[in-house]
């Protein structure tokens, strides 16, 4: 059961705890709410990604996707005496951090003459 939990619902956590089987073992976390990027975020990326895969004649929108986390969410780390690169994940970010994402990665097609769809409607 996943439950978010605010002020007005309270009670509701409380009946639907007391509905558990008494019988088994429960583990019970608790933890602040984190807002994730929204199923329209996700589905406007992923179109902006594939389209973005056929304009850079890449074979798949998973490529793009590694080409842009690689170009927009990397990082490079030292380790003792050694300098690594990390990649970040989409995943971890919130809906404003993936908003953040979504904008650099406009910039970034922008950058190698894509035209978003809209702006070719302002055009």
């Amino acid at each position: 059961m996943n439950f978010t939990l605010d002020k007005n619902n309270l009670d509701s956590l409380v009946t639907k705890l007391k509905q558990l089987d008494k019988d088994k073992t429960w583990t019970v976390k608790v933890s602040p709410y984190k807002s994730t990027r929204s199923l329209e975020q996700n589905e406007y990326y992923w179109s902006l990604v594939t389209e973005l895969a056929d304009y850079f004649g890449l074979k798949s929108k998973n490529e793009m996707h590694e080409v842009l986390l690689y170009k927009l969410l990397s990082e490079e780390k030292q380790i003792k005496n050694l300098k690594v690169m990390t990649i970040g994940s989409t995943t971890k970010l919130n809906v404003k951090q993936f908003n953040e994402y979504l904008e650099k990665v406009k910039d970034f097609a922008r950058g190698y003459g894509f035209k978003l769809g809209e702006e070719e409607i302002k055009d």
